[in-house]
């Protein structure tokens, strides 16, 4: 049976064509500034109306908190939608398909978790890209708590002094680490300013660069032990376009050893790589416990 998969990010809409549980086909596009759901909904189907025929089901990742009544943002500088967000109501009405959503850190984290080359029991997946996502597997399977809040970890406060969040606390991870965190402490620093892509082709050369990047490697890093401190953690699977940048992971890895040996957690690059949002919106169909 295949699937349109619908991955929604703060920045840009990753849309799949997913087949026996491979992506077949893909294209992408900027989020659209809109204000109804219907509206939304309209202007992805646009772009996939040639892949509908053969499409039983529309599966949806996307930022934010899912709810019954819709997606509704932590922070509305990532995702700036009217709350609650009624986007799984819009798709079923408009491409008369069943729907199903889930946060996207968590549905990547559940196809993370399934496709690790060892079993385990407690994972976490976290997302560094325009934001900071992630998602939590206990004891095997997938935890969103009462409420769909679960895994929104980049909004653990771990600098009382850092930058205000637009969640409303002070110095979440989010404010740290993010894409878009990066981008605005390079803009204090680099003019002309750069973009984050070129930030991370110059850091071996460059000492501030460095400076940055490792600065929102080591807020991920302290994430990661916190994590393994609370929840005793087997492994964590990092992901985003921030996350899977080159010499990223190593750079919080290298972080993590710093710190005490019993909060000290291994890390890998998803399996899923930059697509594992989009994987995780078709994959929680037929998987998801």
């Amino acid at each position: 049976m295949s699937t349109l998969a619908i991955d929604i990010g703060g920045t840009k809409i990753a849309i799949g064509f997913v087949s026996n549980g491979s992506l077949m086909k893909r294209r992408q596009f900027p989020t659209p500034k809109v204000q109804t759901a219907d509206e939304f909904a309209k202007q992805i189907l646009d772009n996939c109306r040639d892949w509908l025929p053969d499409v039983a089901r529309i599966g949806v990742s996307t930022t934010g908190l899912v709810s019954e009544e819709g997606i509704s943002s932590i922070n509305p500088e990532t995702l700036a939608f009217p709350s609650p967000f009624p986007l799984k109501a819009s798709l079923q009405k408009l491409a008369d398909r069943p729907v199903m959503m889930l946060n996207d850190a968590q549905a990547a984290a559940w196809f993370e978790f399934v496709n690790l080359d060892t079993p385990i029991k407690n994972m976490a997946f976290i997302t560094v890209s325009t934001g900071v996502g992630g998602g939590l597997v206990i004891d095997g399977k997938l935890h969103k708590g009462t409420t769909g809040l679960a895994g929104h970890i980049g909004h653990i406060a771990v600098d009382p002094d850092g930058p205000e969040c637009g969640c409303g606390q002070r110095g979440c991870v989010e404010t740290l680490a993010s894409g878009t965190a990066i981008e605005r402490i390079s803009k204090q620093i680099f003019f002309p300013p750069v973009s984050n892509v070129h930030l991370f082709s110059i850091a071996d050369e460059d000492d501030m660069a460095e400076r940055i990047i490792r600065q929102s490697a080591g807020a991920i890093a302290t994430l990661c032990t916190n994590l393994k401190a609370i929840l005793d953690l087997d492994v964590v699977v990092i992901g985003g376009g921030v996350g899977l940048a080159s010499g990223y992971i190593s750079r919080v890895q290298e972080a993590i050893n710093e710190k005490p040996n019993f909060c000290q957690v291994p890390v890998v690059a998803a399996k899923g790589n930059y697509d594992a949002c989009l994987l995780g919106a078709a994959f929680q169909f037929n998987e998801l416990n």
